[in-house]
């Protein structure tokens, strides 16, 4: 059986970039602020700790949006559903004036793209339309029968902030355990 094709990513690098930056900046100021509690137990140094973890988590999950152009279905990650939904399903793909993204179904329901999600720099840039382009271009060529001609909906992972997540509630939890 022939390998796949990697699936192509339609994403803005800036997501990317945000994201280094704030796991950078907040993961050094909770893993500093845990270190310190060796030396100073106190809630603010604990609730510090949990307020940056729930930070990256948050961060984490917007920055990993992205649409994955599979073969034989598109991929939409958003933050907290990922929606597949094979070609033959897809009705339009509408990039709008403010830089979103809309994916319109056959069955009438709306996708809507966070990582399209409008921005400032689209208006310049015109990375909307282009990523419409290239969906729109993956409509037009014939695809093999899907297995499944349902659009599938699950919970999006996240490894890196669904840990921080986890570290953000045992953070709280033990703040109002102890009652500090």
């Amino acid at each position: 059986m022939p390998k796949s094709p990697r699936a192509e990513v339609l994403r803005r690098r800036s997501f990317r970039i945000i994201s280094w930056i704030f796991t950078l900046f907040f993961g050094t100021a909770a893993v500093g602020l845990t270190i310190s509690l060796a030396y100073d137990l106190s809630s603010e140094t604990l609730t510090g700790a949990a307020v940056s973890l729930g930070i990256l988590t948050v961060v984490h999950h917007i920055c990993g949006s992205r649409i994955l152009l599979n073969q034989s279905s598109l991929t939409i990650v958003n933050p907290f559903f990922t929606h597949i939904v094979p070609y033959k399903l897809i009705a339009d793909v509408t990039p709008g004036g403010d830089g979103t993204l809309t994916i319109v179904t056959r069955q009438g329901d709306e996708i809507r793209c966070t990582a399209f999600g409008g921005s400032i720099i689209d208006h310049f840039v015109g990375s909307t339309e282009r990523a419409a382009e290239r969906i729109q271009i993956r409509l037009k060529r014939k695809h093999r029968n899907a297995e499944h001609l349902t659009i599938n909906k699950r919970f999006t992972v996240a490894w890196t902030a669904d840990l921080c997540t986890v570290g953000a509630i045992i953070g709280t939890a033990v703040t109002k355990l102890i009652g500090f």
